[in-house]
Order: structure tokens, then C-alpha cells, then sequence
């Protein structure tokens, strides 16, 4: 599984637009993928320039080996609200468990 998160200007100012009052105890949404990754079976996190879905920031790409052919991964975004966030970590899991 691949993770791609966008970091271009207009993801990155909006990354934390929906939780004015987070601590920095949950960081930001970089910080939480790099979190779920490190929890996953193989997951690569990558920071990727502007993915060109700018009216969908901020925003990520999830790739995973299932994907059938033809199928080029996931966007998803906007991503802004703290249940948007827990979505994708959510997705991040199943994506990331070890085939038996």
C-alpha cells in the first residue's frame, strides 16, 4: 500500500482549516499518516507535490495492491474534519493488513 499525500500550497493551508483548536498532541494530517503507516504491513508514505485536485484539498492518493487493472489508486479529500481524518486512517488499516 501507498499513501501519497498532497503537499502543494493549497493542501498545506488547508490541512488543518477544520480543527482550529487541535493540540499538538494530535498533530497535523501529515503527522497522523506517518502514524497509521508506521502501524501498517509494507505501507510507504509519500509527500507528494500538487496531485492536481485542488478543489478536493486537502487531499490524498491511496494505492493499493488489490486495486484491480485499470484502476489507478483513490483520491480522497477533502480531507477537514477530524471524522474525515479517522475515515482514513480507518482505510490505511484495511488496506495495510497482512494477507494470511
Amino acid at each position: 500500500m501507498t499513501v501519497a499525500y498532497c503537499d502543494g500550497h493549497r493542501c498545506r493551508a488547508l490541512r488543518d482549516r477544520g480543527r482550529p483548536n487541535a493540540s499538538d498532541e494530535a498533530g497535523d494530517l501529515a503527522d497522523v499518516l506517518r502514524q497509521a503507516i508506521r502501524t501498517s504491513h509494507g505501507g510507504v508514505l509519500i509527500r507528494a507535490e500538487c496531485l492536481g485536485a485542488c478543489h478536493r484539498a486537502p487531499a490524498l492518493l491511496l494505492l493499493t495492491g488489490a486495486d484491480p487493472a485499470g484502476r489507478r489508486g483513490m483520491l480522497i479529500g477533502p480531507i477537514e474534519e477530524l471524522q474525515h481524518v479517522d475515515a482514513v486512517v480507518d482505510l490505511i488499516r484495511q488496506a495495510g493488513r497482512a494477507a494470511p
